[in-house]
């Protein structure tokens, strides 16, 4: 790995803001551009290089690129790719396969192996059929009350699946303890012909061992913590199989035992920065622009459509200054869709503007996306035709 990666990497993790630029970039061009920005000059053979390798930064853009890599591949040697199977097709095996384990659903876990598997937990025995991994599984499960799995990164090479996280378990007797654990998953077709857990898990059985409050992979630099992506939550509350197994009665333990979360307890509906997006924007409607700057960082970046860009909190209040007594009131919205990820919203909506001198009223369909440093904006893109403005 080039030492300009290692750089932008070592700069991600010490610097939040810097590090959800990158995991938001659905590109590589994006995902160079921000490097750039902030003083790493990359080209796309080295990112094409460090692929699969930090997922839990380089987010979309993984498959972004993985999609070019496999045209140029076809193109240049004449050769098909090595491999046939999509990106992602094996991470979200995965990602089924954990939810299996967190509703204690054993008979389903053991329909995603072969008929010849090899399944390692820790240092227990290996099993090397579908119904001593039933066995190994089903044990397990009657010594704990719920299982969470955290995920930190999980990447695809070839026909394997790496996967970094950490494992929460609620024990019988209401206490908890989170452990570090590495998976490797060896895929044949759309079954795991293998799967090789390595984590040390005597203290789910043995409360008396300690577990330093650091041993998390989630632990960075200094001791911080990175924010985890709440993967598996979201997948019960997201993905259409996992939405079908919940209504069809297979509940993940954490939902009826242990933390006892509510599997809708990621919707935006129970977001405070949503609360606090839905209240700079009330603030704007009554023109409190002092109340506006409290939702905004000092270094806010707002943009509408191809316009130019207003930097800090002071030029974006006077950017709405100068448009209401100039061209337009905002005077409301009505939203049809609200998507969030960690420390993003996104609205799709129609906005309701008076136009200034001739008083009609204009609705215009915009998406704005916001980028949050706890329940302050650092970033506000709205992409809209504001051409009725002009016919009006």
């Amino acid at each position: 790995m080039s030492t300009k990666i290692l750089g932008l990497l070592e700069a991600a993790l010490e610097n939040s803001t810097l590090q959800q630029k990158l995991h938001a970039a659905s590109t590589p061009e994006q995902f160079i551009k921000i490097a750039s920005e902030n003083g790493y000059q990359l080209s796309s053979d080295e990112l094409a290089k460090t692929l699969g390798q930090f997922h839990s930064i380089f987010g979309q853009v993984v498959e972004s690129m993985m999609d070019r890599l496999m045209a140029e591949a076809s193109s240049t040697n004449g050769k098909s790719p090595t491999t046939e199977q999509i990106a992602g097709t094996n991470v979200d095996l995965v990602k089924r396969l954990f939810s299996r384990g967190e509703a204690f659903d054993s008979a389903g876990f053991v329909t995603f192996f072969t008929d010849t598997p090899v399944y390692q937990f820790g240092n227990f025995e290996v099993c090397l059929d579908k119904e001593s991994i039933k066995q190994s599984a089903d044990n397990f499960f009657s010594q704990i009350d719920a299982v969470y799995h955290e995920i930190k990164m999980i990447w695809e090479v070839a026909d394997l699946v790496f996967v970094e996280m950490d494992v929460t378990y609620w024990r019988k007797d209401g206490s908890v303890v989170s452990l570090p654990c590495s998976d490797i998953f060896r895929v044949e077709g759309d079954k795991f012909s293998e799967l090789r857990i390595f984590m040390d898990v005597n203290p789910v059985f043995d409360p008396s061992l300690p577990v330093s409050p650091s041993a998390s992979v989630l632990t960075v630099s200094q001791g911080k913590q990175l924010i985890p992506p709440g993967t598996m939550r979201r997948h019960f509350a997201e993905h259409p199989e996992g939405q079908q197994r919940v209504a069809q009665g297979y509940v993940p333990k954490w939902a009826l035992a242990g933390p006892k979360w509510l599997i809708e307890a990621e919707t935006p509906a129970s977001s405070e920065q949503l609360t606090a997006v839905g209240e700079l924007a009330q603030a704007v409607i009554a023109r409190d622009w002092a109340k506006v700057k409290t939702y905004l960082t000092d270094d806010i970046f707002y943009k509408v459509g191809s316009g130019e860009p207003r930097y800090g909190r002071q030029e974006v209040v006077e950017f709405f200054q100068e448009t209401f007594q100039n061209i337009a009131v905002f005077t409301g919205h009505k939203v049809r869709k609200i998507w969030q990820e960690p420390d993003i919203i996104t609205l799709e909506m129609d906005a309701y503007y008076e136009m200034v001198g001739s008083n009609k009223r204009v609705t215009i369909a915009c998406c704005d996306i916001y980028r949050l440093r706890g329940n302050k904006v650092s970033e506000w893109r709205v992409y809209a035709d504001m051409s009725p403005w002009v016919e009006a």
